[in-house]
């Protein structure tokens, strides 16, 4: 055994720098998978709500949240992508919900 106590040491160093930047890219990838998932349930749930709202077979739950959007929206551009949908805005008044 003639490894000294400072090669043991700096071997033992360099596999922990190795473990922690194992440790940081499996936590990058984690975080990737959680946000690609969060966003497939996001446009999963949007299609559906569209589909439904196109279907008109939603039309309470449209209503309701058109009312919804219309308290809650405050920027234009939020406002405004929602012009060509059943979920316009446009139709609701320009109080934009505060009333």
């Amino acid at each position: 055994m003639g490894d000294t106590i400072e090669q043991r040491l700096e071997l033992a160093r360099l596999r922990e720098r190795k473990a922690r930047a194992r440790t940081a890219r499996l936590r990058r990838s984690l975080d990737q998978a959680n946000r690609r998932t969060r966003n497939q349930t996001k446009y999963t749930l949007g299609a559906a709500v569209l589909a439904l709202a196109e279907s008109g077979k939603g039309e309470q739950m449209v209503a309701g949240l058109r009312r919804w959007l219309d308290h809650y929206l405050s920027r234009p551009q939020d406002r405004a992508v929602l012009r060509d949908t059943p979920f316009s805005l446009e139709a609701l008044g320009a109080d934009h919900g505060h009333q």
